[in-house]
């Protein structure tokens, strides 16, 4: 272990993050001892003189405050509405019991200080050549998925009728297609894609519609045949999906990863009859499928996994209970002794949890209720202690066992919160509105509770983008809400990544593709790139019958609407690019300055073929 060398100069937290690095204000500090950590968790207590509690007069636990207004810069005592599954949780005395197995040792002294510097590897360089957004999509939800898609569900469609729905790999991509573009284009029923009166072209004309209800039918995600009765001890409630699952979970963990992570919860909106639904009534959707994710600050997801229940199989580490156990087994896919940062809410977090993170070089700021801190109303001054000392006091105490210091502070109401590498340092201070004199005042505020607004909001920037344009198609079969989850992360950490690549190559933010024009291209490609559309893929019908009126006034030709160029995928895939000839000639789309009564079939733009220019064969990259 590395000496310890006491100082007396100003040190600034300081962070880094996707969108660059953060600094923080520099403030003083008093008896600082800055240390090397020793992950197994045999550090040295600091030479600190420890001072006897200030009061004891208040030893009744505090209620969190219920003030909602807008003022402070979040709700850090998060909200955590849960059902009677998750509640596995004790409270008051039990908690504490429960969750300690040896008495908790306060101390009024000041915090250890480690050398947390982020040691990880920067970010690789983007590729070369720039991708397209199929290509970004498809880092996520890769060809081998598909194939796997197109077998299990031809095999299903054998073992329900005895018959193959035979779909393919271009059919299946064209159904992910199709999806993703109706996520983008909602109606309230499919078939009204393919009404007369609302019909969609860029739905309509890629597949029939009893095609499309055919393929949703028999679409299967792994082979029943292997599933394990519900009374096995090895039964898997996610068995109809688990490889979907996997597949996405193993592309995002290989990502590189940002130094500041938060893990949170997430809903898969459904009312699918299954024992994985949970109702949450205070949130947005109330009844869905829970998911823990582990997020960066960027919204990009790096580890997921859908909850199923109160397992005794899932806890690794009884002694941290169930929110506890979480954040262990997510932080496990990231590598060790990196000082990674992790920041979660009070439902995951207690002492026990901060001193396993940091055995495992982990450090976290996290919000924690009163009832995981034993003993510690008898060392922090209560609620209305604080309060009477007006806005921006704060106390703090350090538990000597793990060097975690807890901090409260007094804002519009009390916060609590805990950190094993953040002590009691003053960043900035918080600019609050004073109905009292009528003007903003300046309030003291903690580096912790900077920190922890930070980089806490990575989980809800992703659910954020996630439910932007999100597939909502009714289905009995819960196992498909679970896909539509799928397809939409690997859409939204397609593009988050594809952003992150374009600010390495210093391209400006009003050049980048927003997430409504990206994931439109990611539909289209999927239903157009490689395939032959149009009337060669449809099959013969009979001509309609029906007279045309002799004294009928033919109606008044209108400027046809001009055609956007195709995606890059779709352009130069090379496949079902037939020339057909038009009466009326437009620019050609390749020179610019000739004109062409050829237009190619698939992309739909006008190009010369001619003697002298085969403008045709070179807009496709022939």
């Amino acid at each position: 272990m590395a000496s310890a060398v006491p100082t007396s100069t100003s040190t600034a937290i300081s962070t880094t993050s996707f969108y660059g690095t953060r600094g923080r204000a520099q403030h003083e500090r008093r008896h600082v001892q800055v240390i090397e950590p020793n992950f197994d968790g045999s550090d040295t207590e600091s030479n600190f003189e420890e001072d006897e509690p200030a009061n004891n007069e208040d030893a009744s636990e505090y209620e969190e405050s219920s003030d909602d207004s807008n003022e402070s810069d979040t709700d850090l005592n998060g909200d955590n509405d849960e059902t009677a599954d998750d509640n596995s949780m004790p409270t008051g005395k039990s908690a504490s019991n429960a969750v300690h197995s040896q008495n908790m040792r306060w101390r009024r002294r000041q915090p250890v200080h480690y050398d947390v510097a982020f040691k990880g590897e920067p970010f690789p360089p983007p590729p070369l050549e720039e991708y397209t957004p199929l290509q970004y999509f498809k880092q996520f939800f890769d060809n081998a998925l598909i194939d796997h898609l197109v077998e299990q569900t031809n095999l299903y469609s054998m073992q329900s009728t005895g018959n193959s729905i035979a779909v393919d790999h271009d059919e299946m991509e064209m159904y992910l297609g199709l999806l993703v573009m109706m996520s983008i284009i909602k109606l309230p029923q499919i078939r009204m894609y393919w009404s007369k009166e609302t019909r969609i072209p860029s739905v309509a004309d890629v597949m029939l519609v009893n095609r499309l209800e055919k393929i949703k039918q028999f679409f299967h995600c792994n082979d029943n045949t292997k599933n394990l009765p519900s009374t096995d001890k090895d039964y898997d409630k996610l068995f109809k999906v688990r490889p979907v699952i996997e597949s996405l979970k193993e592309k995002c963990r290989q990502i590189s990863q940002e130094e500041c992570h938060s893990l949170d919860e997430q809903i898969i909106p459904t009312k699918s009859r299954t024992s994985l639904q949970q109702c949450l009534p205070n949130k947005p959707n109330k009844w869905g499928i829970k998911v823990w994710a582990r997020c960066g600050v960027s919204g990009m997801l790096y580890d997921f996994e859908v909850y199923t229940g109160k397992s005794n199989k899932t806890k690794t580490k009884p002694e941290l209970l169930m929110g506890g156990n979480v954040v262990y087994r997510l932080t496990r896919t990231l590598p060790r002794n990196v000082n990674y940062k992790v920041f979660f809410d009070n439902f995951f977090s207690s002492i026990p949890l901060m001193s396993c993170l940091k055995n495992d070089g982990f450090w976290a700021v996290a919000t924690i209720w009163n009832d995981q801190l034993k003993g510690v109303q008898n060392h922090l001054q209560s609620e209305k202690e604080l309060k009477k000392s007006g806005r921006g006091s704060f106390d703090y105490v350090v538990e000597a066992n793990s060097d975690t210091t807890v901090v409260r502070w007094f804002d519009n109401g009390l916060v609590q919160m805990l950190s094993n590498y953040v002590g009691n340092d003053l960043s900035l201070p918080a600019r609050r509105w004073s109905k009292k004199e009528g003007r903003f005042i300046n309030i003291d505020r903690p580096a912790m509770v900077v920190e922890y607004n930070s980089y806490m909001g990575g989980v809800d920037l992703c659910d954020m983008l996630i439910s932007a344009y999100r597939i909502r198609h009714r289905s009995t079969k819960y196992y498909m809400h679970i896909v539509f989850y799928c397809i939409g992360v690997a859409v939204v950490n397609g593009w988050l990544l594809y952003r992150r690549h374009m600010g390495q190559k210093d391209v400006p933010a009003k050049r980048h593709l927003s997430l409504l024009k990206f994931q439109a291209s990611i539909a289209v490609s999927l239903t157009k790139a490689g395939k032959v559309c149009g009337e060669a893929s449809r099959p013969r019908r009979r001509p309609s019958a029906s007279p045309t009126s002799a004294n009928a006034v033919p109606s008044k030709k209108r400027k046809a609407a001009s055609v956007p160029n195709p995606t890059q995928d779709v352009q130069f895939d090379q496949v079902g690019h037939f020339p057909e000839f038009q009466e009326k000639q437009q620019r050609c789309r390749q020179c610019k300055s000739g004109y062409s009564h050829i237009r190619c079939q698939k992309c739909g733009v006008h190009l010369c073929l001619v003697k002298a220019r085969n403008c045709f064969n070179t807009f496709h990259g022939l």
